[in-house]
Parts: C-alpha cells; structure tokens; sequence
C-alpha cells in the first residue's frame, strides 16, 4: 500500500490564496513520499553494473562507428530514445535510474559527436547543440527529478557559451573560443539570472499553462546550478590567487577596486532592479536601504554580486528559503575571496573590519526583535528556539576546543623539541616597513630544489615532505636531500617539514610577527631558531644574529637631538 503525505506549498501558493484565485482552505496536492538517499545510492550503483558492461560491448560492436560525427550522432539519439521509452514505459526506481545513466551516456556521446574535430569545431556550435539536446530531453522525460537534474547540467552548459556564438563561431577555433569565456561570464551569468527572475515574479499568472510545471522545474533547477557555478568559480579564482603568491603582493593582487567597467555596470543594474522589486513588498524597507546601498558599493570590486543579489532577493520575496541561504553563502564566499585578493597592507585590512563591524553594532541593536505594538506588548516575548541555540553552542565550544588544540600542540612542540637554526637568504627588507611581519626564506640547496619541482610535476596535490637536515657542532642545520618512505632521524640529523605556500616551497613558513613598528633590529637576522620533533613537527622560535644570540623586536632608541649652537 502506498502512502501519501501532505507536500509543503509552493512559493506562489500563499499569493495565489491572496488574489482569489484558490480558497484560503486550500491545502496543497499530497504528494507520495520519496525514497531515501540509501534506495537512491543503491539502484543508481545497481543501474551502474548493468550499464557499463552494454556500453562496453556496444563500443566494440560499433567499432570505429563512434569515431566519426554521424555514428557518434545516431547512437547518441539512439541511446536517448531508448532512455525516454525506458522512463515512460515504468516508474520503477531502478529503471528510473537506468534511464538517468542512458541519458548521461547519450550527451556524453552528443559532445564526443561535436568536438571530433578541434580545428574546424567551434565551441559555440559545440556548446549550442548540446544546449539544445539538453533542452528537448528534459522538456521530453517525464519524471520531474530527471527534469531538475537535467535543467542543473543545461544551466552550466549555457554558462560556457561564447559571446555571440552564433557570428563569431565559423571562424574562431576551438580554443579561441575557450578564453572569450572570460568575456562572457557576466553576461551570461546575469542573462541566466535574469531569466529565473522573470519566472519567479510571473509564476502565479503562468500556473494554469500546460508548460508551466516544466518550465518551473528547469528554471528552478537552473537557478540552483548557477548558484553552484558561481560557487565553483569563487573556489578556482582563490586557487589561481594562492598560487600567484601572497595577497599583499602587488603583483598577484586580483580585486580591482574603485574601477569602474561595463560588468561592474551589469552588476550594479542588478542590484537596482532587485531593490526596486523586493522594497515594494518587504514590510522592514529601512534594512533593505542599507542593504542594497552595500550591495551597489560592492559591485565596484566584488565579481558577480550583482547576479547573487538578485537571486537572493526574488528567492526572498517568493519564500524560496532553501535558494536564498544558498545565495547568500555564495555571497558571503565572494566576500572572503575580494578580502583576500584586496591589494591593502594587513593593518589596513584589520581598520576595515573594525570600522564594518563597529557600523553594524547599531544596526543589529536596531533589529534585535521585531517591534511590538502596545496592545501585543504584554504578549510572550520571542524566543530563539531551541535547535539554533544549541547548534551555536555546539559551534562555539568546537571553535574554542580546536584552537586550544592547537594551541597545546605548539607549546609541546617548543616545550619538548630541539633547538636548531636554519641560515636565512636574502628576502626583501622592506617588508619590515610593512607592519607587523618579516618575509623569510630558509636555503636549501638546488639538487632540493629540483627534487621539489620533479615531486610537484609528477603529485600537484603534494603540500608537504619531509627533508633530512644534518647538524653541526654549533647546531646549524642544513637540509641535504628529501626523506626516503619511512625514513627516521639519524643520529646527527633532523626532519624538517617542507611546505607550499603561496606558489612555492618554503621550510616551516615564510614569515615571522611581531609587534607592529619594531621589526628594524631584526634586519640583523641571519639565523632562524627553530623547535623541531623526532616525527618532523617543527615550529620557528625566533631569529638569531651571526653568532646565534637571538634578537628580540624592538624599537631602536632615537638619535640624540643636536645641541643648540652657542652664541
């Protein structure tokens, strides 16, 4: 026996009650309840085993079938055909699953079919034709999962379109095309947003057309997807920027701020749209000011915030709750990447924070409850229920716990390893002048060196080895070569942990703090103290001068003033 349950209501449903068109009574249509995620795992597995092996055999039936653009093509709508009399002949969760695979399999096919050819394929033919393939299968497959799944992988194959495919796509090669994207991105990216936009304001009007329920699973679905590029985007530009070096260093500096460009435009032109159309129907507009005011000073150096701000405002003002926490995540991802790539001295960066968070205390003492009337003014207070204040608390406690671990792991290691120094090379000293930390760079020598660029070549995953150091008498360490697997210290010699940061391999860190204005008497400083453990644990103490003695931050005492000249 199957049981139904009572579905939640859709975003439009509450307005659809306030314009008469449905009885306020009305409760939304029961809906059967989906299986779980371990059902799903297994037939998708058991789908898998059954899949692979046909695709196996077909291509050695086929043979060099697949290699040419029509074969790859037949079998490609062959496949496809066969998934949507798979999935409209049973709605069995098993060969619901097999369907999905054949689906997947069959644009898989379709790509392979346009990019046979490099030189004479463009990608916005290739990219064009597989939109549209996407487009006609989840228009055509009933189920509506199927639907939202293909509308996620359509939304991210229009992302990769080329700026106007259709003029440029006879005569730009392959990878050509592939670097317009950068041109494109905001584009498309608004175009997507946009689109969803218009669906989400004119959903209740459009209820009662027959495409309706499809164009509301791709749209949403597409939504979602964009969310999810964007994120992915955040992630690779924060990679490219580690990679490039420190964010302090104007040479890989990435946030343009104060610049002004037709994408800052678009994105500015968002903004005011979602403010024009979210302040007419949110009842607290004087939050939205602020809000909104934010938002368009942020489109000067913060990419795609305009895109974000208007999903997350249609999200809000259609109760699509789950989209709009997703939105502003992404959006709190942009945030901390613009932080990190902003061309600022680090000082610089701290006065920032203090001044937004010291502009917000006000605000969030203005909205720290809702505003009663007098008549609800002997009402129970709100109260915060209580799942978000244990899981605050659970995350406070976890926060505090894992740095006191750290903490304790630290002092073990300058409490309980032994005293080495490494010699410093050469590093610009005008990072002295910078604030609050020195640039450092420990030698090694190059057969190190080339080692650590073979490892990097051949497991671009590697952050960190170990390297075996030899001590002498005065306990100078000087790195010799890398560790075997399973090597341990020698009598005479030490593991010292080889990490990468900020594009290239440096010995335990790069950069020794101290107060901000007494860095000059560490100029002096030609040793680094180390604390080093038997298992490679190894923590910088301090810097010492020539002859091993440490050196201590400080300001250096002022030249005595000149006497006054006698008459």
């Amino acid at each position: 026996m199957t049981t139904t349950t009572q579905s939640p209501a859709p975003a439009w449903w509450p307005r659809t009650q306030a314009e008469g068109l449905l009885p306020t009574d009305a409760l939304p249509p029961a809906t059967p309840p989906a299986p779980s995620w371990i059902v799903l795992a297994l037939s998708f597995f058991g789908a898998q085993l059954v899949l692979w092996p046909f695709l196996g055999l077909l291509t050695m039936t086929l043979g060099n079938a697949l290699s040419s653009f029509s074969g790859a093509l037949l079998t490609s709508l062959v496949l496809a055909a066969a998934a949507i009399w798979l999935l409209r002949s049973s709605q069995a969760l098993f060969t619901e699953q097999l369907g999905f695979s054949l689906l997947l399999a069959a644009q898989a096919l379709w790509l392979w079919a346009f990019v046979q050819d490099f030189r004479s394929e463009t990608l916005g033919t290739v990219t064009a034709s597989l939109l549209a393939f996407q487009a006609a299968l989840a228009w055509i497959v009933p189920q509506a999962w199927l639907r939202r799944l293909l509308g996620v992988l359509a939304s991210w194959t229009f992302l990769f379109l080329p700026p106007w495919a259709a003029a440029q796509g006879a005569g730009q090669p392959y990878f050509g095309a592939i670097f317009s994207l950068w041109e494109s991105w905001p584009r498309h990216t608004l175009l997507l947003a946009g689109a969803w936009a218009v669906w989400a304001h004119c959903e209740g009007r459009w209820l009662t057309r027959p495409w309706a329920a499809k164009l509301r699973d791709l749209l949403e679905s597409a939504a979602v997807g964009l969310l999810l590029a964007l994120a992915l985007h955040i992630v690779l530009r924060y990679v490219l920027l580690g990679a490039r070096g420190s964010a302090d260093d104007p040479q890989a500096g990435q946030a343009l701020l104060w610049a002004w460009h037709w994408q800052n435009a678009l994105q500015a032109g968002a903004v005011l749209v979602s403010a024009g159309w979210l302040l007419q129907r949110w009842p607290r507009r004087g939050v939205l000011w602020l809000v909104y005011a934010a938002a368009l000073v942020a489109c000067l150096g913060v990419p795609s915030m305009g895109v974000i701000v208007l999903l997350a405002s249609f999200a809000a003002g259609t109760n699509r709750w789950r989209l709009f926490w997703l939105a502003l995540a992404v959006a709190l991802m942009e945030l901390g990447n613009f932080y990190y790539a902003l061309q600022w001295p680090l000082q610089d960066k701290a006065a920032a924070l203090g001044i937004v968070g010291a502009a917000m205390v006000p605000m969030l003492w203005w909205l720290r409850g809702p505003r009663t009337s007098p008549a609800q003014a002997t009402s129970a207070p709100v109260r915060t229920p209580w799942p978000i204040t244990l899981v605050l608390a659970v995350a406070g406690v976890l926060a505090l716990g894992l740095v006191q671990w750290d903490v304790q792991r630290k002092e073990a290691v300058l409490a309980q390893g032994q005293k080495i120094y490494l010699p410093l090379q050469p590093q610009d000293p005008r990072s002295l002048m910078q604030g609050d930390y020195m640039a450092l760079r420990f030698a090694y020598p190059a057969a190190v060196a080339e080692a650590l660029d073979t490892l990097q070549a051949q497991q671009p995953w590697q952050h960190r080895v170990l390297a075996v150091a030899r001590l002498d008498d005065r306990g100078v360490a000087q790195i010799e070569r890398l560790t075997r697997p399973g090597e341990t210290p020698q009598a005479g010699t030490v593991l010292l942990p080889l990490k990468r940061l900020k594009g290239r391999w440096v010995v335990v860190t790069d950069a020794f703090f101290f107060p901000e204005g007494q860095g000059r008497p560490l100029a002096a400083a030609r040793f680094g103290e180390f604390r080093v453990l038997a298992d490679g644990q190894a923590l910088l103490a301090g810097l010492a001068a020539a002859d091993l003695t440490a050196i201590q931050p400080g300001k250096l005492p002022m030249p005595p003033a000149p006497e006054a000249p006698e008459d």
